[in-house]
């Protein structure tokens, strides 16, 4: 048996994004023309909170999770000479073939390197909000879980 926090980090991801979803739900209110809505002021910032702990924590889940199937699959020198490789080499080596997911990963790994090591003066231009991203990281983990391994 493997000891890991593997399932902590995918629950405390789940949770974040529980709060992140209710929080933007209950941050507003539609306009009473029916157009669009109307966005409460947030001074506490949680649903970016909510965010961040969800990119951050699905990065360590997917990394904790790789290494444990890779480890599995294979042994620790296959492991070791894949550790600096990214999520989409690493799903390869696990037999992964849907490109859909291998590229949504591969987005995820540069969206989280840039939320997690920001670089302002460096950004590329683009407009990223950290709740979107969180989302975009829900649906890797759900993915990942339903179609290549379980965790």
């Amino acid at each position: 048996m493997v000891i890991s926090n593997v399932s902590i980090y995918r629950t405390i991801a789940e949770e974040a994004y529980i709060k992140m979803v209710n929080g933007v739900e209950n941050q507003r209110t539609p306009k009473q023309n029916g157009t669009g809505w109307i966005i409460k002021y947030d001074p506490g910032h949680m649903s970016f909170k909510n965010a961040m702990i969800v990119v951050v924590f699905t990065g360590m889940w997917l990394e904790a999770l790789l290494h444990i199937r890779i480890v599995q699959k294979y042994d620790e020198k296959k492991f070791k000479q894949y550790d600096f490789k990214s999520y989409k080499d690493k799903l390869r080596l696990l037999g992964v073939e849907d490109e859909e997911l291998l590229e949504k990963v591969e987005r995820f790994r540069k969206i989280r390197k840039e939320l997690v090591h920001e670089k302002a003066f460096l950004d590329d231009g683009t407009i990223k909000t950290a709740q979107e991203e969180a989302k975009i990281a829900y649906e890797i983990m759900k993915d990942v879980r339903a179609k290549c391994l379980s965790s």
